[in-house]
């Protein structure tokens, strides 16, 4: 229930509606994410996709706090004030910041220029989301979901991207549309391989391509294998069989970057 505006009972509807959204089902068919901590929520809160706002009374014991509920309630979107106990069953972490946000997924239409970001069934959510801050970064233009991946919208994936989600346009594709798709559009298509490949620094990088971060364990698959037109590898001097997913993505996209700025005559590099 109810009670002053402060929702006092987990049964509330609000809160079991937000709840549905820890599940990948609900947030496909309703096209709907939960964020939970201030920053991010902030981020949000810089677009117009915010649906609804819920906090505790210990988000309002500091100015930033306060000034998240203002903005909120200046852009129009409904807040609501939970005890901690109602509040506690939108949040798996820890220690929580006393706010979360039901969003609405963005969307964009599909862009096949520049260098975009494929990730080839990377499942560990704090990876992923370590991806997409590295992708926005480093300049990518986009960031392809191959299947077997993590769900983008996973509540540990957003915290670990810190906002990157609303700032990268982001699309879900099967391994066949995706190669299809960079064929279509003649774009390289540039993997990390041991096999047949060489050094990321001897590479000369096209402006337009598709980079291949592959599957945590099994790394880049056969098919994105068979079909790569650009195979790197990163030298590794200590004694490492290799380099987490979002490291080796950070090492060869900033190269990728350097070398277009070196490109560009006005570039101080």
């Amino acid at each position: 229930m109810e009670q002053g505006n402060i929702i006092t009972s987990k049964r509330n509807e609000r809160i079991r509606a937000a709840k549905r959204l820890q599940q990948k089902k609900a947030r496909d068919q309703q096209g709907l994410f939960y964020l939970e901590g201030v920053r991010i929520v902030e981020e949000a809160l810089n677009t117009p996709l915010v649906e609804t706002v819920f906090f505790a009374e210990r988000l309002l014991g500091t100015a930033r706090g306060q000034a998240l509920i203002a903005l909120a309630r200046q852009q129009g979107v409904p807040t609501f004030q939970c005890t901690d106990d109602v509040l506690s069953e939108l949040t798996d972490t820890v220690q929580s910041q006393g706010v979360v946000a039901v969003v609405k997924k963005p969307s964009w239409p599909r862009i096949f220029s520049g260098v975009m970001l494929v990730a080839d069934a990377v499942q560990d959510p704090g990876n992923m989301g370590t991806l997409l801050r590295t992708a926005v970064g480093a300049g990518c233009t986009g960031l392809y979901v191959v299947e077997g991946s993590v769900d983008l919208y996973n509540p540990k994936v957003l915290r670990s991207s810190m906002g990157a989600i609303f700032h990268l346009p982001h699309w879900l594709a099967t391994r066949k549309e995706m190669i299809e798709l960079v064929q279509a559009n003649n774009l390289a298509l540039v993997i990390a391989d041991l096999a047949d490949s060489e050094s990321f620094w001897a590479v000369r990088y096209p402006q337009d391509m598709a980079v291949v971060i592959g599957n945590e364990a099994r790394g880049v698959h056969p098919e994105f294998r068979k079909h790569a037109t650009v195979r790197v590898k990163i030298p590794l001097e200590g004694a490492v069989e290799s380099l987490n997913a979002p490291v080796a993505a950070g090492v060869l996209l900033y190269e990728i970057l350097r070398q277009h700025r070196c490109a560009n005559p006005s570039s101080v590099l």
